[in-house]
């Protein structure tokens, strides 16, 4: 009996724990602004081994680390089920960017990292003007 008890106690924590609410998506969001700004902070204001470059990549990197083990399709909207894989592609280019923006930022390519940043951009504005309303 108390077997059956702990399990059934352990299986109801992990469904808990694993609820991704619209404030968390909210949250993840602010995240990824506030690491788009820093990588815009770090090309206007110059930081010491373009260090604010790399760190608002990062925290972009682990918002998409989270977004990837989501179900996109349970919080998009009835009429845009279908479109999950649109956010999933966008997701997977924000990485690509975002990775290949600290690899620019580290080797001194400013000009490489500021198209990054802009496709990262582009990226975000794509998917936000498509599945919000």
């Amino acid at each position: 009996m108390k077997k059956i008890l702990i399990t059934a106690l352990i299986a109801v924590s992990t469904l808990y724990a694993n609820s991704y609410t619209k404030a968390d998506r909210i949250k993840d969001m602010h995240k990824m602004a506030a690491g788009m700004k820093l990588i815009q902070n770090g090309f206007l204001y110059r930081c010491p081994e373009h260090s604010c470059l790399i760190d608002g990549a990062e925290r972009i990197l682990d918002v998409v680390k989270t977004l990837e083990t989501q179900e996109m399709k349970d919080f998009l909207p009835d009429d845009q089920k279908y479109a999950f894989k649109f956010g999933q592609k966008s997701a997977r280019m924000i990485e690509l960017y975002a990775k290949d923006l600290i690899d620019s930022a580290k080797s001194n390519n400013m000009d490489d990292a500021l198209e990054d940043y802009n496709q990262i951009l582009r990226q975000c504005a794509s998917c936000h003007l498509r599945l919000r309303k």
